[in-house]
C-alpha cells in the first residue's frame, strides 16, 4: 500500500508540473479553446480527449471546470450536460476509490482520535449523502478538497455516490451553459450579471435540496412515531 501511495503522489506531482508548464504563458481555458479551434472538425477526438483529461485532472486535483465549458461549446446543451455529468461522476468515483484504499487507513491511524475528525465522521455517518450533495452544490468549495477529504471520512460508498450524483448537477449545468453561451456569442459571461445567474442557479438548487432533506427527515420521524 505504501508503494501505491507513492505512485499516486508522484502522479499528482507530475500532472501539476505539466499543468503549470502548459499554462505558464496563457490560462487553461484560452489554451483549451485554441485547441478546439485548430481541431474544429474532429469533435469525437476532442470529446474523448476532454474525457481523458477530466479523469486525469480529477485524480491529480487540477481544475476541471474548463472541460465542461468546452463540452458545452462543442456539443448541444443536453448531450453536453449528460456527458459532463457522467464523465465527472466517473472521475470522482475513481478518485474516491484510489484515496479510500490508499490513504484512509493511514489517515485514521494518525488522526482518527482527533475530536474534530470524530465529530465530522459522526455528522457524515448521520446525514448520509446530504453533506456530499451540499458541499458539491455550493459551487464555491474547490472540488479537489471535496474529492480528497470525503474518502478519508467514514462516508459510505453508496451515500458518497448518491450525494455526488446530486451535487454534480449545478456544477455541470453552469459549466456547460457557460460554454453554450460562448458558442452563441452571448457577451453576458464577462459581465457582473454572469455571477448573478450562477448564484441564482446554485441558490435555487440548494433550496430544493434543503426542502427535500427536511421533507425526508419529517417523513422518517412520522414513521418512527
Amino acid at each position: 500500500m505504501k508503494y501505491i501511495r507513492i505512485i499516486i503522489l508522484l502522479f499528482i506531482a507530475v500532472a501539476a508540473v505539466a499543468f503549470f508548464m502548459l499554462t505558464s504563458d496563457t490560462d487553461a481555458q484560452t489554451l483549451l479553446f485554441e485547441r478546439i479551434e485548430s481541431w474544429e472538425r474532429h469533435h469525437t477526438g476532442l470529446v474523448l480527449l476532454i474525457a481523458a483529461l477530466t479523469l486525469v485532472s480529477t485524480i491529480a486535483g487540477l481544475p476541471v471546470l474548463y472541460f465542461g465549458v468546452a463540452l458545452g461549446f462543442l456539443l448541444g446543451f443536453v448531450p453536453a450536460l449528460a456527458f459532463t455529468w457522467g464523465i465527472n461522476l466517473l472521475a470522482v468515483m475513481v478518485t474516491y476509490l484510489l484515496v479510500k484504499h490508499a490513504f484512509s487507513a493511514s489517515f485514521r491511524q494518525r488522526f482518527g482520535d482527533k475530536k474534530l475528525v470524530q465529530k465530522i465522521n459522526r455528522r457524515v455517518s448521520k446525514h448520509g449523502l446530504w453533506p456530499v450533495a451540499f458541499a458539491r452544490a455550493i459551487y464555491v468549495i474547490p472540488t479537489n478538497i471535496i474529492n480528497f477529504s470525503f474518502p478519508l471520512s467514514k462516508v459510505r460508498p453508496r451515500s458518497y455516490l448518491l450525494g455526488t450524483m446530486i451535487g454534480l448537477v449545478p456544477e455541470s449545468f453552469i459549466n456547460v451553459f457557460t460554454g453554450y453561451l460562448l458558442k452563441h456569442q452571448v457577451i453576458l459571461l464577462n459581465s457582473p450579471e454572469a455571477q448573478l445567474w450562477k448564484i441564482i442557479a446554485v441558490g435555487l438548487f440548494l433550496l430544493l435540496l434543503a426542502a427535500l432533506f427536511l421533507f425526508l427527515r419529517y417523513r422518517r420521524q412520522n414513521l418512527l412515531n
